[in-house]
């Protein structure tokens, strides 16, 4: 990775990185299509090797408000969704990766704006756990569902409940993907390079988020993550 690349996939990191933290939206949102258009081969592994340094110090900062009731059946639920995920990208070529990576955000997309809630329940936990296992694994973006599962929540429970699953899930997602033949020293050295980003956001976002409009942000971002999405998608199909 060039010095240049590394300038442009560090803004990235960072801006998404706020984002998420003023808006409550997933920073894959934003990263994830604008890193699959620097280089598709950031994603998913390293994106999420170097989302483990924004989750786990989120995570550890409010340690104090964790949920433990119901990660057990999580990451139970997120096994075999790993799995299927990993498989499936070990299943594309290439060329297609980009339709795909688009395709899984456009569905992240609609399940974090269709504002449907569901009881957090054993059975719940699970199946949440096992279609972010999937997404997160196959496009470096399960957290929609994830963050539907505590959506009714106190604010400090559930940022530091769902940094502590993000760090679990990017843990066994990265060991599927090795499995799969996905992961490898490469894959680690660019999700270290990405790390210095993800904590730039971290630190910017305490002087930001008071000043700046949570739900203008939060449609915003839905917006232009959807044309981004879309610009995948079509950017894999003939003639374009």
């Amino acid at each position: 990775m060039g010095f240049e690349e590394f300038a442009a996939v560090t803004l990235v990191v960072a801006v998404g990185s706020v984002v998420q933290a003023i808006s409550g939206v997933g920073a894959g949102f934003l990263i994830v299509p604008l890193l699959a258009w620097i280089d598709v081969s950031l994603i998913p592994g390293p994106v999420v090797l170097g989302s483990m340094s924004l989750s786990g110090t989120m995570g550890y900062r409010e340690r104090r408000h964790i949920d433990f009731a119901h990660m057990p059946m999580v990451f139970l639920g997120m096994i075999p969704g790993a799995v299927a995920g990993a498989y499936l990208l070990s299943r594309v070529s290439f060329d297609e990766l980009g339709m795909m990576f688009g395709a899984v955000m456009l569905i992240a997309i609609i399940i974090t704006a269709s504002g449907f809630r569901f009881p957090l329940t054993g059975g719940s936990a699970c199946l949440a756990g096992a279609v972010a296992g999937v997404m997160g694994t196959s496009s470096g973006i399960g957290a929609p569902v994830l963050a539907l599962l505590y959506q009714d929540q106190s604010g400090p429970r559930v940022r530091a409940t769902l940094a502590v699953l993000y760090a679990g899930a990017s843990f066994l997602i990265i060991i599927m993907l090795f499995g799969f033949g996905k992961f490898g020293i490469v894959e680690a050295v660019s999700g270290l390079l990405l790390m210095p980003g993800y904590m730039l956001g971290y630190a910017l976002s305490h002087r930001l988020t008071a000043r700046i409009d949570t739900g203008g942000t939060r449609a915003a971002v839905l917006l232009v993550s959807a044309a981004a999405a879309l610009s995948l998608i079509l950017r894999g199909l003939p003639g374009f």
